[in-house]
């Protein structure tokens, strides 16, 4: 603006000098006309190399812009017309540079949740190519190294083929796998169609429901407990009674026979009210009080109990159990394991990882069938000729009340091996 004021005014003295003087000095004027156009001349180049200067970094910042980086700034110019340009710029690329920024922080949260997530997550491209897998999916495959970047189809050719019916199929769909030592998994799979990049995309996502599966067995089999307990204790009731003032009938008849058939008729309710009040007590196991177990002192109880070998040296990490509850639930093994071995050559051996405790109580008995280790922990179930079916089933309510798990396993020389796995 400075320069065109500059120049209308010299072109305005210009034009009075030639209208009142070009005739009495014609060589001046023509020097003077030479000298302002040369002049003129000269402030328009350095205008005009101003004007590329901006124009070039105007270019080089959005080129920037394009390739997303987004730290490039103008800087404030003298002229006042380019300004409003520059920081509209500016003011672009702090909005962009926010936004990334904001975009950026999205992702790790959003990284973070994933990876902690227990979901196994799995990305596959239009190409059959994993392109995003989550530590769960790493884990459950059970693979070395990363799995991204490998073809879905030939990963699936590794799996067992109820992964492969599965995982095949578009939807929901639940199946369950059994490993090697017998013990079954259930999982629930959801496979469906996305749109990333303008680009389809598979996402699977699978979720063991084992533990929400025994949750709900435990709580349908206390629901059963409950309602078998209720009726057959409304009908002891009156039997009960009844069988009393049978009693004292008798004993004014003087009869021994209806004695006996009273006395009989007396012990078995007395026994079947001891039976259910073994049952309900699956049903009112309580919230565990959690404290931190002292190892040593565990031991040294447990031993005073039932004999055993420890095999390893004692856990260095710290577990919070509800103490009684625990002690109840290693007596209980304990007690099956000198049952199933006459020997009484029992071992209690430990195994720690980052996570978790392992406690192994073993015996050198006969082992369990695969159908006995499959309905192990269902109430009413018992291999015993006086069992109850109680004993297994509490530990395995109580254990999993401390977001543990109980799994039995034959071993290779003989016996069984009861595993307690314990988070630290």
């Amino acid at each position: 603006m400075r320069l065109i004021i500059l120049l209308g005014v010299l072109h305005a003295t210009l034009m009075v000098m030639v209208y009142y003087f070009v005739a009495q000095h014609p060589i001046y004027i023509s020097s003077l006309l030479v000298l302002s156009l040369l002049a003129t001349f000269l402030l328009l180049q350095k205008q005009y190399k101003r004007h590329q200067i901006i124009l070039q970094s105007l270019d080089h910042g959005l080129q920037s812009l394009r390739d997303n980086d987004f730290s490039v700034s103008l800087n404030q110019q003298k002229e006042a017309s380019y300004n409003s340009l520059i920081n509209a710029f500016n003011q672009t690329s702090n909005k962009l540079r926010e936004e990334r920024q904001r975009l950026y922080q999205r992702e790790m949260m959003l990284d973070k949740v994933l990876n902690a997530s227990p979901m196994v997550t799995i990305l596959v491209d239009h190409r059959d190519t994993i392109t995003f897998t989550n530590n769960s999916a790493q884990q459950a495959f059970e693979l070395n190294g990363s799995i991204v970047g490998l073809k879905w189809s030939k990963l699936l050719k590794s799996l067992a083929p109820e992964f492969q019916h599965a995982l095949t199929h578009q939807g929901e769909s639940i199946f369950t796998l059994t490993d090697e030592q017998g013990t079954q998994q259930a999982w629930h799979v959801t496979s469906s169609s996305v749109v990333i990049h303008q680009a389809k995309h598979q996402l699977f996502l699978l979720k063991t429901i084992t533990q929400e599966l025994s949750k709900q067995e435990v709580a349908t089999w206390k629901k059963v407990i409950s309602v078998i307990s209720h009726e057959l204790n409304n009908s002891i009731a009156p039997i009960s009674s009844m069988c009393h003032s049978g009693e004292l009938l008798a004993k004014n008849l003087e009869e021994p026979r209806l004695n006996r058939v009273f006395n009989t008729i007396s012990g078995r309710v007395n026994h079947l009210n001891d039976f259910i009040k073994g049952y309900a007590t699956l049903t009112k196991v309580k919230l565990p009080n959690k404290q931190e177990l002292n190892w040593v002192a565990l031991i040294e109880q447990l031993q005073e109990l039932y004999s055993f070998s420890l095999i390893t040296p004692l856990p260095n990490s710290r577990i919070n159990v509800d103490i009684a509850q625990f002690e109840q639930v290693l007596i209980n093994i304990l007690k099956n394991a000198h049952e199933a071995d006459e020997t009484g050559n029992i071992t209690l051996s430990f195994q720690e990882t980052s996570d978790v405790v392992e406690i192994s109580i073993s015996d050198n008995g006969s082992g369990m069938s695969a159908e006995v280790i499959q309905n192990a922990l269902l109430p009413f179930y018992s291999t015993k000729h006086s069992g109850t079916g109680l004993g297994l089933a509490l530990c395995r309510e109580i254990i999993e009340a401390h977001e543990g798990r109980l799994v039995f396993k034959n071993r290779e020389q003989g016996g069984l091996s009861v595993l307690i796995i314990m988070p630290i």
